[in-house]
């Protein structure tokens, strides 16, 4: 992970998410349109976004080298994702229908992180004839919050991750095509707000980063602790560090509790999904 620059502000995202999921469940979705313009013509995918190419990025687990994809900073908060259902049948997936979000990277309000919305739509549904969030409301159908939280982070129609053969997950953001890569539901949430699990990375007291040292982790997929969502706490050092004398995160607290270090909490998070 490449030293993390400070994130937006939260509140306004916050805030943003608060009111699309309000909307969505008071049934506003003509209020939520108002001031879009109607496209003349049928709009081309999203692109031109920065993630391109994922990087793939070398840490420590208690001692152990470990890796994970790097996402960048992110909001804490999750936003709202549609996803479509049978409502005779309300665990169904409509087949071929892609999923609705309503922001992408760079506009207020978006994150990676996306609580999962059902739209229960009646038989004779057909695919892909919705295509935004605002006419899922308009339509009437109902919608359902779920407790899912689900790690998507939108990128370029051609992105890609180094090292692996995953393949992109094609949705709709406001009828245009948007494409992101799907890491699943690993995440977990309290609210809107996503939990996130800490992550250290290491610096001067002058601010520079301590240049060789990986981050360290203390959480793998499959423990209670884990998340995709990493709230990065500083690691200071004096001169004398070496890098990579610590790779282990009880080390790293032992180090502190004994005055040999200092950790400063960030309200810095970063989207780093282990994958070995």
């Amino acid at each position: 992970m490449e030293t993390p620059s400070p994130p937006p502000k939260t509140r306004m995202k916050a805030l943003f998410a608060i009111v699309a999921i309000a909307l969505l469940l008071l049934g506003l979705g003509a209020g939520y349109l108002l001031g879009r313009p109607v496209p003349a013509a049928i709009p081309g995918p999203v692109s031109g976004l920065l993630r391109t190419m994922i990087p793939r990025v070398d840490g420590w687990f208690r001692n152990a080298s470990v890796s994970y994809l790097d996402f960048g900073p992110q909001s804490n908060v999750a936003v709202p994702i549609l996803a479509f259902f049978q409502a005779t049948s309300p665990s169904t997936p409509v087949a071929g229908q892609r999923n609705i979000i309503d922001t992408i990277p760079s506009q207020p309000g978006y994150s990676d992180f996306w609580r999962v919305y059902k739209v229960l739509v009646p038989d004779g549904y057909v695919a892909n004839s919705i295509r935004s969030l605002g006419d899922a409301v308009a339509s009437g159908y109902t919608i359902q919050e779920t407790n899912t939280v689900v790690n998507c982070p939108v990128v370029n129609p051609n992105a890609t991750i180094a090292g692996s053969s995953q393949t992109l997950v094609s949705g709709w953001y406001r009828n245009r095509d948007v494409f992101y890569f799907d890491e699943g539901t690993r995440s977990p949430a309290e609210g809107l707000v996503v939990v996130a699990a800490p992550i250290y990375a290491f610096f001067h007291s002058d601010g520079t980063a301590v240049a060789g040292q990986r981050n360290v982790i203390d959480a793998l997929p499959g423990n209670s602790n884990y998340s995709d969502l990493w709230n990065v706490v500083k690691v200071v050092v004096d001169a004398s560090y070496v890098a990579n004398d610590l790779k282990d995160a009880r080390s790293i607290l032992a180090a502190n509790g004994a005055g040999q270090l200092n950790l400063e909490m960030t309200t810095i998070y970063v989207n780093c999904p282990v994958v070995s």
